[in-house]
This record gives C-alpha cells, structure tokens and sequence, in this order.
C-alpha cells in the first residue's frame, strides 16, 4: 500500500504564500490613491499572525519595482522575526525585499498631520563605550507645539537616515528638547552626520 507523506509548510512559508497570491492586489495598492487600505491592512494582520514585533511597509523603487520593507518598528524584540522571515523569502517578479528600515541619506517624511524636513531636527551626541550606544539631546523646531506628532516624526527620519537595525542596536537614551528658532544648538549635527558617527566610532569597532 502506497503511503503519501505531505509536508507541512513553516510559519514563513505560509506568509510568503499568501504574499504571492495577493502579488497583483498589493501592486495595484501601492500604486493607487490609497482610498481603500483593505488589502495592505490584511497584510499588515498576517504579518502580525506571524509575530506582533513584525510591520510591512510598501513603496514604489526607484526603477518602478515593488519595495516590501519588513520592519520591527524600532522593537528589540522585533530583530529575530524579521531576520527569519526575510530569510525565507522567495523571489517575487519585480519585488524588492528589505529586512529594516534603509538608511537614506536624504527623505521627505510626515506622520498624520505632523510634517517637517529633517534639517528641522539636531542632535547633540554623547558615546557610551562601554555599553556600544550613542546617547544624544535631540533639538526639534517647534518640538513644544506638536510633542506627540513631532517626536514619532522624529522616529521615523532616525530609522530611514541611520537605518532601523542601527537605531536598534547602537542608539540609546533620548532627551528631546525645542529648539528656539532664535538660538541654534551649538555643537548639534544631523542625523545624517549622526549616522557617519555611529558607523566610525561604534560600527567600524565591532
């Protein structure tokens, strides 16, 4: 008598799975006036199915290709999902992949109705040796009038400029203070300028 052994698919595989047969739905998505979220929102629910640390995020690459991100949305606990499952990526015709939020050295970003360049934000960092973190007092124009909006705005432009696995790992405690258009920070720089330093002092030592 013959025996048919099936094999049961991962956690991963099933994911992937559903991705590729919704390929033509989540295209269409990105590519639209974002009237209707259903679909990226079922994306977003199987995402979480398989780990509460895990969060897609969707845009268009810069030769037209479909950008899956798989974000840990700056959570420690985050990084193992996302490497494992990034892992067990297939090939998608056309689809680019990334495990983390990318480091960019220029991006116009908003959160809700909360919007400002990054040149809005300077930080003056301090290096923690011992611990392999940069502590820092982030300056945001006009922080005051919008805490909530321009501190989560705030986030965002640190995982896109030092890209999310480097905010993770290597940056540590915050104070976030206004910057009083009147009086530049002395001694502040930029993210972007906070990204080369992390990479000399803390990265390049590892």
């Amino acid at each position: 008598m013959a025996i048919t052994i099936f094999k049961r698919s991962t956690r991963e595989e099933k994911f992937w799975k559903w991705v590729i047969r919704h390929k033509n739905e989540l295209e269409d998505f990105i590519r639209s006036d974002f009237k209707d979220y259903g679909i990226y929102n079922q994306l977003s629910a199987k995402a979480r199915e398989y780990h509460p640390m895990l969060y897609p995020e969707m845009t268009i690459g810069e030769n037209g290709e479909t950008v899956l991100i798989l974000s840990a949305d700056g959570q420690k606990e985050g990084l193992r999902p996302v490497e494992v499952i990034f892992e067990a990526k297939p090939v998608i015709d056309n689809w680019i992949v990334h495990k983390f939020r990318q480091a960019k050295d220029e991006i116009s970003l908003n959160f809700e109705d909360t919007e400002f360049p990054s040149s809005h934000i300077l930080v003056i960092p301090e290096i923690d040796s011992t611990h392999q973190k940069v502590n820092a007092a982030v300056y945001i124009k006009n922080l005051n009038s919008n805490l909530i909006g321009s501190q989560a705005l705030f986030f965002l432009y640190l995982d896109h400029i030092l890209g999310e696995y480097n905010v993770i790992s290597f940056v540590g405690t915050l104070e976030f203070l206004d910057w009083n258009i009147d009086q530049t920070p002395e001694e502040g720089i930029s993210l972007l300028e906070l990204r080369y330093l992390i990479e000399k002092d803390l990265i390049s030592g590892i």
